[in-house]
């Protein structure tokens, strides 16, 4: 379940996850918490209340794990975010049956 924005900062921490995470690869989360979290990002979920009783937001993501574990995590939990694709990253991954590699012609 997600959470709404209750102040001011929350807002600020969506807007700056949400400028740190990649469109689509791979990607390293650092949660609040201290953990660290590598995966596939598979979907992205942002938006709001309408207005309705004042602005609220709210964001979550959802990676795959190398364990091919479903993680779906609020952004107030999340510290910081980093694209970490290599290409032996991707093979890694691809070899997990994770991400199919789809060479240029």
């Amino acid at each position: 379940m997600v959470q709404w924005t209750e102040t001011n900062k929350d807002v600020l921490r969506i807007v700056k996850i949400s400028k740190e995470i990649p469109i689509g690869g791979i990607v390293e989360l650092e949660l609040v918490d201290g953990k660290h979290i590598e995966g596939v990002l598979r979907k992205v979920n942002i938006g709001n209340n309408a207005g309705r009783g004042g602005w609220k937001y709210y964001g979550e993501l959802e990676i795959e794990t190398k364990r091919k574990e479903i993680c779906v995590i609020d952004y107030l939990n999340i510290k910081s975010a980093k694209n970490v694709w290599s290409d032996d990253k991707a093979k890694e991954y691809e070899e997990l049956g994770l991400i199919t590699i789809v060479e240029e012609r």
